[in-house]
Formats: C-alpha cells, sequence, structure tokens
C-alpha cells in the first residue's frame, strides 16, 4: 500500500490526514480511502492520552475491483479487519514513543 496523506487538520493535539492510497494486491492495483486521525490529550503535567484513529472506506475503484470478484465491501472490510487493527496498535506505539523522545528532547 502507498499513501498520499493529505493534511484536513494540523494543530497541536490534532492530527487529521486524508488519503486516496494505491493498493497494489497479486490481481490488480486499485484505490482504497483512508483517514487517519491522531490526537493527544493532557491528563497531568507528566502523562497524556495519545489516541490513533484510522478509517478505511471504499472508492469507486476498490468497489469495482471488489465486484469484479464477486466480494462485497463489508466482507473484504471484515477479513482485513484483524490484520489493520494488528497493524495500527504497533504503529500507535510507535508514533507514541516517537513523541515522548521528542517531548523529553524539549524539557
Amino acid at each position: 500500500m502507498v499513501q498520499h496523506y493529505i493534511e484536513e487538520i494540523g494543530q497541536p493535539d490534532h492530527l487529521r490526514l486524508v488519503s486516496h492510497s494505491d493498493v497494489f494486491t497479486p490481481a490488480a492495483r486499485t484505490k482504497i480511502g483512508l483517514i487517519r486521525d491522531l490526537s493527544v490529550k493532557k491528563i497531568d503535567n507528566k502523562t497524556c492520552e495519545f489516541t490513533n484513529m484510522v478509517h478505511s472506506s471504499a472508492t469507486p475503484e476498490v468497489t469495482d475491483f471488489l465486484g469484479k470478484q464477486g466480494i462485497p465491501w463489508e466482507v473484504f472490510q471484515a477479513d482485513s479487519k484483524p490484520v489493520s487493527e494488528t497493524h495500527n496498535r504497533q504503529e500507535t506505539l510507535l508514533f507514541a514513543k516517537s513523541i515522548e523522545r521528542h517531548a523529553l528532547r524539549l524539557e
């Protein structure tokens, strides 16, 4: 997958990126819609809560691609959900550690 993120919201405590990403499969290349929403909420002077959410959506290209194979979007989404959630959990931890390293350098 190649993501082409464009910033929709860019604030110190909230970042939303939107992409029509290229997806490469053995059958063909297609596009899928992605929104990545990152936010941080202060809990106290030493801690914060970091949230990393990813939402995928069907584009006309992926709907056509799946339709030609007889795969409903809902089935595709359900089948890919466990992999996507695992990947996002790993990325969330890496994002949080990177932000923490940067914040500690600023102290």
